[in-house]
């Protein structure tokens, strides 16, 4: 029995309970205890059990889905995004009687969850956890920007999406110069790089007309974007630029948000020079053709001129070789646009040959200086005119020193100078030695 109501009722023969109660006498019966399922809180109140010696009271309580948390919230979004908007109950294991979403996006209450708008977008979470009733929302537009509540027959909470939309960053007017067969960047963004805009477009004027960039036949594989790596990055990248890219090109997010972009393309060729120290060691054949100079054909004869001129420094430094050793040089005859490359390709040999000079001339001066320091050497040794006499046995000198010069003194008792005999060798000469008279 019940008192639920006030007055004592049947709970097994009232029509509230149909189909949520179990009894189990039908397998112990002496086990008379009474099982309700899928509790309301119209079961809550005091229950009896009683047989004919006695009774138990029983009071059920069944606690509502109280909501946590504040009762107003804002969430920001941007298209293409997602956002969850949070309601559940304080026991995420209490089950809530009914709840519903509903929003005010179009001026009026809409049941959210049964609205064509949100097909495929939407996604709950209380077939987890019964008092979870979160709502996640994908894809968004900025359509789905409002209030949305979430209610139960105990409370409600309000939220509020904003979907912030494509802000173009930058200035609304720019010029980039190119030139053909070049590249430009036209810069297009949201201030945001995750914003994805709904939808975007690059057209332009070029033809006087406005034509659709990403669709025109004119700039086939030329394009590129890079929405695919940012959502907000709208930036297009043309390469091989032609003179008919010219022209004021528009990047539109909406009817209020593009941005204006000219593009010159420069018809005359650029010329970029580089200067470098370095010498150009490539044979003649494989350098560069000289640029042409207005200079007169006479210039040939006196490129001539500084070719003989530096021949004839080079014949000079090779340290008078013989006139069969000498290199030949032969004349080039250069047309007038050559010359100047004739002079710097015989500049670059002159340098090259003064190594070998160098060494040629080296290699005399260490002859010349050898031979003179021979020539002193016997002169310090006595064979320089004046002869050496030497009495008695002849002085030894360095056995490794093969010329040694013997003499020998003769007495003649004749009248007049004695003679000396010296033997040098295959040579032999004689030297008058005058004796005086002694004086006794």
């Amino acid at each position: 029995m019940t008192f639920r109501t006030g007055s004592l009722t049947d709970v097994l023969n009232d029509e509230h309970y149909r189909g949520r109660l179990q009894l189990f006498n039908n397998i112990s019966p002496g086990n008379l205890s009474l099982f309700i399922s899928d509790l309301t809180e119209e079961d809550q109140g005091n229950y009896r059990c009683s047989t004919e010696k006695g009774l138990r009271d029983i009071t059920i309580y069944v606690k509502d889905c109280d909501l946590s948390g504040d009762n107003y919230q804002v969430f920001n979004g941007h298209p293409g995004g997602s956002v969850l908007l949070p309601c559940s109950c304080s026991d995420l294991n209490t089950k809530p009687q009914t709840f519903t979403w509903m929003t005010f996006r179009t001026g009026s209450l809409t049941d959210v969850l049964n609205d064509e708008h949100y097909r495929g977008r939407l996604q709950l979470f209380n077939n987890i956890s019964p008092g979870n009733l979160s709502l996640f929302i994908s894809d968004l537009r900025e359509e789905d920007q409002g209030v949305y509540r979430c209610s139960t027959e105990k409370g409600l909470r309000d939220i509020t999406i904003y979907v912030k939309g494509c802000d173009l960053s930058g200035d609304n007017y720019q010029v980039f110069n190119g030139h053909p067969g070049g590249s430009v960047l036209l810069p297009c963004s949201c201030s945001d790089l995750n914003t994805k805009p709904q939808t975007f477009t690059w057209m332009t004027y070029r033809t006087g007309s406005l034509t659709d960039v990403l669709n025109d036949e004119h700039y086939r594989g030329r394009l590129q974007l890079f929405n695919n790596i940012s959502p907000g990055n709208l930036s297009l990248f043309i390469s091989d630029l032609r003179e008919e890219d010219q022209g004021d090109y528009r990047c539109s997010t909406g009817f209020w948000e593009y941005r204006d972009i000219r593009i010159n393309v420069e018809v005359g060729r650029r010329e970029t020079s580089t200067h470098s120290g370095k010498t150009d060691r490539r044979p003649p054949s494989e350098q560069p053709p000289s640029k042409t100079t207005n200079s007169p054909p006479s210039s040939s004869s006196t490129t001539l001129e500084q070719e003989s001129k530096a021949t004839s420094a080079l014949s000079m430094k090779t340290h008078r070789r013989p006139q069969s050793e000498q290199p030949q040089i032969t004349p080039k005859t250069s047309s007038p646009s050559s010359s100047s490359t004739t002079l710097e390709q015989d500049e670059q040999e002159t340098h090259s040959s003064l190594p070998l000079v160098f060494g040629i001339a080296a290699a005399f001066l260490s002859v010349i200086v050898g031979v003179v320091a021979f020539i002193c050497w016997r002169c310090k040794g006595g064979r320089c005119g004046k002869k050496v006499i030497t009495e008695g046995r002849p002085k030894q000198k360095d056995q490794t020193v093969p010329d040694v010069t013997y003499s020998t003194v003769s007495h003649i008792h004749t009248a007049g100078a004695a003679q000396v005999q010296i033997n040098a060798g295959e040579k032999t000469e004689y030297a008058s030695i005058k004796k005086e008279k002694e004086e006794k």
